[in-house]
């Protein structure tokens, strides 16, 4: 179904679809550019966060979009996955740099550079960089059908129907999925009675062992968290001032979750780098364990939050009753 969206003033599922879309794969192409000429990690960065917002939009208005075949969440996720690889060593280097090695003795820091130096020498990097996925045939074909869907945008059911009607339907099962998660429960005991009780003062050992076991859930929770957040942010302009809290909230779940996983790609680097590294580097890892007990407290505090205050159960009662914003609708930036 071919209809004119309106940018301008926008009312219908359609309107803010395209606008989402346009806005998201602008950023894309924006960075993809930038990764070509320039060697700056934060624009790889960038991309994935383009590539998370624009599965964000595709996802919230499935109902009412025509898409071509090769503009699938399954096919930009498996993009951003393989840049994701590139992005994760990234990320382990400059922890390293920024976060740990100020804090080491000299002495230490030049240990794990000499351990470093010949642990890539000898493996090299064994993943396709940024470049070469962005000038590969899945990116092309992915890039080409994009601009030319919006240029020549198709819709489906429910894509003439005013946004507002459809609110509470798109935003209530993304929400219901996140309050779900079994990793809410990690670190946590339930009595007799059904109640939750997070457990404190647990020793960094303690902390090091349910997270080796859990951390599979608590990565799972903060994508849920991403999700969450991106797909609110989509809709803010509907609701009060209040509903900027919960966007906060997943925000927060997501850093400090992210943290966290940051810690484990970081020890699972230092596995592979060389065997008994704790040995070799007991600063280093002395200082990633008080990093991963910081980080575990801050979560503690945000799970006391969920099953404590019920936050979310006001969330839902605020989204059932959204209202047409008096904004003359979201520039593409």
């Amino acid at each position: 179904m071919s209809y004119d969206v309106s940018i301008e003033n926008p009312r219908t599922m359609a309107d803010y679809a395209y606008l989402g879309i346009a806005k998201h794969a602008k950023k894309i192409f924006k960075y993809e550019g930038k990764i070509l000429e320039e060697n700056d990690p934060e624009n790889l960065h960038q991309i994935r966060v383009g590539m998370r917002r624009l599965r964000s939009v595709l996802a919230s208005f499935s109902s009412g979009l025509k898409l071509p075949g090769v503009i699938t969440d399954k096919k930009i996720g498996k993009i951003a996955r393989i840049l994701g690889l590139e992005r994760d060593a990234d990320i382990i280097q400059i922890n390293l740099e920024t976060k740990y090695k100020p804090q080491l003795s000299q002495e230490e820091w030049a240990k794990f550079e000499e351990i470093n130096e010949k642990h890539l020498e000898k493996n090299g990097k064994q993943f396709p960089s940024s470049r070469e996925i962005l000038k590969g045939d899945d990116y092309q074909e992915f890039k080409e059908a994009l601009q030319h869907w919006l240029k020549n945008p198709q819709f489906r059911g429910l894509a003439r129907v005013k946004i507002e009607k459809l609110l509470p339907s798109i935003l209530l099962p993304q929400i219901s999925n996140f309050c779900l998660e079994s990793a809410w429960i990690v670190g946590a005991t339930i009595d007799e009675n059904g109640e939750v009780a997070v457990v404190d003062n647990l020793t960094e050992e303690e902390i090091e062992t349910i997270i080796d076991k859990k951390g599979e859930d608590l990565h799972t929770l903060r994508k849920q968290a991403k999700k969450v957040r991106y797909q609110l942010e989509l809709f803010q302009d509907f609701y009060p001032a209040e509903y900027q809290d919960y966007i906060n909230f997943a925000k927060e779940i997501q850093t400090v979750l992210g943290n966290i996983q940051d810690n484990i790609c970081l020890l699972n680097y230092l596995d592979n780098l060389t065997e008994k590294w704790q040995r070799k580097l007991p600063g280093l890892q002395q200082l990633i364990r008080e990093s991963q007990k910081q980080e575990w407290q801050k979560w503690q505090q945000l799970q006391k939050r969920f099953f404590e205050t019920n936050c979310l159960f006001s969330l839902r009662q605020i989204i059932s009753q959204p209202s047409h914003p008096k904004t003359n609708g979201d520039e593409i930036e």
